[in-house]
């Protein structure tokens, strides 16, 4: 069976890689199953955690990470196939590339922002650490 990871952030790019995804579903000779994964930034300022609740903290994470997998999953839905969203909290491409691990993923499949080499040099990527740390192929769909 194929274990397909889609990381996702709500931006087009993202859907490509959905829509790349259910492509690969559709043709494939063999059971499939679709996690996607959001990945929120934390928020990590000393004032925060002073006068916000962890409690709150997690909802916040938790509403913008649903917001970030629903346009994906509507996609999914769509084509009468099923995945599992996951929401996680933290660097982005090491949590990425341990999911892949976790859920025995055979294979990432992203959508990239395709900046070029000197924007993605001075901005950094996580697609490029993505591709560096994966313990499987990444797919980078443009």
């Amino acid at each position: 069976m194929q274990v397909l990871l889609i990381p996702v952030d709500g931006s087009e790019y993202a859907d490509r890689a959905v829509d790349y995804a259910i492509g690969r579903v559709k043709t494939s000779n063999e059971p499939v199953r679709l996690h996607l994964l959001n990945v929120q930034m934390p928020i990590v300022t000393v004032n925060v955690k002073l006068f916000v609740s962890k409690e709150s903290l997690e909802a916040y994470y938790r509403e913008e990470g649903e917001k970030a997998l629903a346009t994906a999953l509507a996609r999914i839905k769509r084509h009468e196939l099923q995945a599992a969203p996951h929401i996680s909290v933290g660097d982005a491409g090491k949590i990425i590339c341990d999911f892949a691990t976790d859920k025995a993923a055979t294979e990432i499949v992203m959508g990239t922002h395709g900046r070029g080499v000197l924007a993605s040099a001075l901005i950094g990527s996580v697609a490029q650490k993505v591709v560096h740390l994966a313990p499987v192929p990444v797919v980078l769909v443009k």
